[in-house]
């Protein structure tokens, strides 16, 4: 299954507790300074947290039953053949499962808050979720190998999984958009108490000489301005990458693990 592209952060909650006279600034304001806040702090912070929810409804384009593989099991001086199920060995530590009781979600997986089964609510304790991805049945039962896409959800010969999909936002993050926002709606309300750096270089006037941060500069080494603001981007992101990194090797072998 691929995963679909974020394209903007969701359900980024924020703290404003040390924001004061937030509750008086104008509500279009407040939404407007939030929206930018977490767009921003959502973006230097790798474009990784934030949680969204998601609804599938899964169907295999053709059977995929069990299968077979032949690999070299080199445990003996010359070395034989065994054969590989599913995609895993007898010996391995992988837990494997027949295809239709399993099937992959575009991670990571969160949590699942619902799956509908011909329009009935499957009970949360039949199911797990493995490595962030697979949503395993555990109660003696499997997924349907087929639906109706014509119907809705909530019919028989349908079914649906709705969860939730990213890395929770956490609490420093939800302080840092809080404190982020709380400047940027003073900047939308010309507040001579803004934070923000502006667009200035250099100032003299009667012999004091000061020099300000361009914000442009900021941007691009993934900073905001705000000391409490980019200490937690540096903390999150010391590397200033543009989105999380992943890693993969076909030489891995590790079994799988229960994550929600």
């Amino acid at each position: 299954m691929t995963q679909p592209a974020r394209t903007g952060p969701c359900n980024w909650p924020l703290n404003t507790a040390a924001c004061k006279g937030w509750d008086t600034i104008d509500e279009a304001v407040r939404m407007a300074a939030t929206h930018l806040a977490v767009e921003v702090l959502w973006a230097l912070s790798g474009r990784r947290f934030g949680l969204c929810s998601t609804r599938v409804r899964p169907c295999r384009r053709r059977d995929q039953d069990a299968w077979l593989r032949w690999e070299p099991w080199l445990t003996l001086p010359y070395g034989s053949l065994a054969i590989t199920w599913c995609g895993c060995a007898w010996y391995g530590n992988c837990g494997c499962v027949p295809a239709a009781c399993e099937v992959s979600l575009a991670g990571p997986v969160h949590d699942v808050t619902q799956v509908l089964v011909d329009g009935v609510v499957v009970p949360a304790d039949a199911y797990v979720v493995q490595d962030r991805r697979w949503l395993v049945r555990v109660d003696g039962d499997c997924w349907p190998w087929t639906q109706d896409l014509t119907l809705s959800d909530n019919q028989p010969g349908t079914w649906a999984i709705t969860y939730r999909r990213g890395v929770q936002v956490p609490l420093g993050g939800q302080i840092a958009a809080g404190q982020y926002a709380c400047e940027v709606a003073k900047a939308l309300t010309g507040d001579s108490a803004c934070r923000l750096p502006r667009r200035v270089q250099s100032l003299a006037r009667q012999g004091v000489q000061a020099t300000f941060i361009d914000p442009a500069q900021l941007a691009k080494d993934g900073m905001t301005g705000l000391p409490e603001v980019d200490q937690w981007l540096r903390v999150v992101n010391p590397n200033r990458l543009p989105r999380d990194s992943v890693v993969w090797s076909p030489d891995l072998d590790r079994g799988r693990k229960r994550t929600s």
